[in-house]
């Protein structure tokens, strides 16, 4: 398998030091400084603590080799989905979570929050994993255990919350580009201008590859083909600071998921749209 990477880093610096100087000096060097606000998430409660949550941070999430986050919540004890196969060979309907002593099936009974916003239902639906691109996510954190709580009842089997990459944590533009067995390949890009006193950041993904075979030798047939797919996703998110203590933020996903399933012409195909 050949694996490469190309990262590209770029960003703006306008160096300070500290010299005497008369008023009008100090106060033109005042006036060509910029102050940059960047958008954070909501700080936590201050009972989280009390919940036992897990957290995965960012370096673990960009080292995730599959680069599918459903691989990365196998690290927290006690998730479990339906199928053991991750979002590019499973069926999409099968794509269902859990954090109890439920046993894994279709339906997922997590609830899932992308900064605060519900990704899934925790009772009906599935969960676009191939849409959760572990590179535009600051950290997760996973709450185990349901009841009322601090996420509702709804919280069936626990909370899986995502939260995206702050400002500090993207590069003005990075791209990145994979290719191992099976014709698999993987291109992904992203731009992270600033605007004005916020930012936007725009990033896309695309993967495919011919797949494996799911169905067992024995069991094979003439109509049995392997498990190939191709997907792409693209993340929109923009934040602007209205006054000192409040921002707008803006987050819009497009993705659309392909997959083969276990035999010629049992093509499965997912797409959708969220945005908050």
């Amino acid at each position: 398998m050949r694996r490469t990477k190309w990262l590209a880093l770029g960003m703006a610096m306008a160096p300070f030091a500290a010299q005497a100087g008369t008023p009008d000096d100090a106060g033109e060097a005042m006036a060509a400084a910029s102050i940059i606000v960047t958008g954070t998430g909501l700080a936590l409660p201050p009972g989280t603590p009390a919940y036992g949550s897990v957290v995965i941070d960012r370096d673990r999430l960009e080292d995730a080799a599959s680069g599918r986050i459903e691989s990365v919540l196998a690290d927290v004890a006690g998730f479990q989905q339906f199928r053991r196969s991750d979002s590019r060979a499973s069926n999409p309907s099968n794509q269902g979570a859990t954090l109890r002593a439920l046993g894994g099936n279709a339906s997922s009974r997590t609830l899932v929050l992308l900064d605060g916003v519900l990704v899934a239902d925790p009772f009906f639906g599935y969960i676009p994993f191939s849409a959760l691109v572990p590179d535009r996510l600051a950290l997760v954190r996973v709450t185990r255990g349901g009841g009322s709580g601090a996420f509702g009842a709804g919280a069936v089997a626990g909370t899986i919350e995502l939260a995206s990459a702050t400002r500090d944590q993207m590069p003005h533009f990075g791209a990145s580009a994979f290719y191992g067995s099976r014709d698999a390949s993987e291109l992904s890009a992203s731009i992270a201008p600033d605007l004005g006193n916020g930012y936007v950041s725009l990033s896309g993904r695309w993967d495919r590859g011919d797949g494996f075979q799911t169905t067992p030798r024995d069991q094979r047939v003439a109509a049995t083909v392997p498990a190939a797919y191709d997907s792409w996703s693209t993340n929109l998110r923009a934040v602007a600071p209205i006054d000192a203590t409040s921002e707008i933020q803006f987050r819009g996903t497009l993705f659309q998921d392909n997959r083969t399933l276990r035999f010629a012409g049992a093509d499965s195909m997912s797409q959708g749209q969220d945005a908050s």
